[in-house]
């Protein structure tokens, strides 16, 4: 995710000072992954007084996760990104589970944009482009048109 989408994911939350502070102080000068307890605290003070709910602000609306392996350092993190993760799974396993219950394997690729998908929000053609850029999906030009296959490797 590019950092200016990040920053309007965390905008569109909550208008609270402390988001400001957080934008402005943290998301500014710290382009790692995670950060550790002190430093946060640290740059967080910048913007003003910080209180102890402050970081429980953050986790709970999604943008700091606690790392299980230490608890002092935080994952910056995505709001809301867990349907989406969801979405697109089960996308995947529903596109994967079609075209092996056909007996080569393949089908035509316009009838198979026009399907919608049952267990995933996203389109298919969303799905489509994740499994070929993954390499389990293929195309294949046919005397018919585009052919998407299951890749055999």
């Amino acid at each position: 995710m590019f950092l200016d989408d990040y920053i309007n994911q965390i905008v569109l939350l909550k208008e609270w000072k402390v988001f400001k502070w957080f934008k402005t102080h943290v998301l500014d000068s710290k382009l790692q992954p995670s950060i550790a307890d002190q430093e946060l605290r640290s740059l967080l003070s910048l913007g003003g007084k910080l209180k102890d709910g402050d970081i429980s602000l953050f986790i709970d609306a999604g943008i700091l996760t606690r790392q299980l392996i230490d608890p002092e350092v935080y994952w910056f993190a995505i709001p809301n990104i867990g349907s989406l993760l969801k979405g697109l799974s089960q996308g995947r396993k529903e596109i994967l589970s079609l075209l092996n219950h056909n007996h080569y394997k393949e089908m035509m690729l316009a009838p198979m944009e026009r399907k919608r998908l049952r267990l995933s929000p996203l389109d298919m053609r969303f799905n489509l482009c994740d499994l070929i850029g993954m390499g389990h999906l293929r195309t294949v030009q046919t005397p018919t048109g585009l052919a998407v296959q299951v890749s055999k490797d």
